[in-house]
């Protein structure tokens, strides 16, 4: 019973608190909560599923030809694994951005979901294929070391990976060029499973290389990390501006005023106006501030696709049933934001 606690609880717990970071890092447009969810359950189960299929049949391939040694094991890990992983990771971020278009604005989107599918194939990897196994075999010294390792100093790693893939795809949703849709994609799919090849092997062979190879492991997956998370403050930077551009327009037009215009530009000054109006009015006020910004951000945003992609499936109407919908959101929020 101790045994599973831990293992549930060390598994869990880093989730939860690295899911919560990657949904804050969306500062401007909140991603349907039913499609984060539905992201990290495939993760979870489907793609974890499958991983576990294919990679039984690839090792038993492996042990065949090449016998149960170093080499085969080490093909394995660095070979197999991360082709299969990576591959049934990416299916899902394919299937969402041909399924739900109109929720993929960008490429932080693509990291968004990306990591959440990462988050959700590491939690039952971690639990069901260490966690578990190691506490009940090895004790609980060394189950806690691994707890340690995979979530702490290797907890990002499948959402680093599978959000390289989701930032490619995001890229290319806004790309009018139908080559760099299939290609860019394509090359960051290649590029994930090369540094999860790098981790594997590099983990694998520490005592080999006396630990050179894990160290190595550790500055490719950190740096990958760090890279990516400057990538996602740069597209927030430029989600910025788009709103910006886009809701100056609507300032023109009469719609919105200079005073909302700066509030809906800057994440910081929006979360702290919100819980303001929680404070006036409670949860309704909170949501119905929600509502105001979230439609203002999408109306920019569709004003970028129209840019971008021209009248891509309705832009244009779109855009006028998103200006209609913030002017009734808009006469709702503003007792809130700015009571007399």
């Amino acid at each position: 019973m101790l045994i599973a606690a831990v293992a549930i609880v060390g598994a869990l717990l880093p989730t939860v608190i690295y899911v919560l970071f990657v949904w804050w890092l969306d500062r401007y447009e909140k991603e349907p909560l039913w499609l984060l969810a539905l992201a990290f359950f495939w993760g979870a189960i489907p793609a974890a599923f499958l991983s576990v299929v294919l990679e039984i049949f690839f090792d038993a391939f492996v042990q065949v030809v090449g016998g149960d040694g170093l080499l085969s094991s080490l093909i394995s890990m660095s070979v197999g694994a991360p082709l299969i992983e990576e591959s049934a990771k990416g299916l899902a971020l394919i299937a969402l951005v041909l399924i739900f278009l109109r929720e993929f604005d960008d490429v932080l989107d693509g990291i968004i979901y990306g990591a959440l599918i990462g988050f959700g194939f590491a939690l039952t990897e971690n639990l069901l294929g260490y966690f578990l196994p190691i506490l009940s075999s090895e004790g609980m010294g060394a189950g806690l070391l691994n707890i340690f390792l995979r979530t702490v100093i290797f907890g990002f790693n499948h959402a680093l990976w599978t959000g390289i893939v989701g930032a490619a795809i995001g890229y290319a949703r806004l790309s009018p060029q139908p080559a760099q849709r299939l290609f860019v994609p394509m090359v960051a799919w290649a590029v994930a499973v090369s540094v999860h090849a790098i981790h594997n092997a590099g983990v694998s062979l520490v005592e080999q290389t006396l630990c050179f190879s894990f160290l190595v492991s550790i500055a490719v997956d950190w740096g990958g990390l760090l890279l990516l998370l400057g990538l996602a403050y740069f597209v927030l930077r430029k989600e910025s501006r788009w709103i910006e551009r886009g809701l100056t327009e609507e300032v023109r037009r009469g719609y919105l005023s200079a005073q909302e215009l700066a509030l809906l530009c800057s994440a910081g000054r929006r979360l702290w106006t919100r819980w303001e109006a929680w404070g006036r009015g409670g949860r309704r006020a909170y949501r119905d501030v929600g509502r105001y910004y979230q439609c203002a951000t999408e109306l920019a945003f569709k004003k970028q696709h129209l840019r971008s992609l021209g009248d891509e499936r309705g832009n244009v109407a779109e855009i006028r049933r998103l200006r209609q919908q913030l002017s009734a959101f808009r006469v709702v929020a503003w007792p809130w934001l700015w009571p007399e």
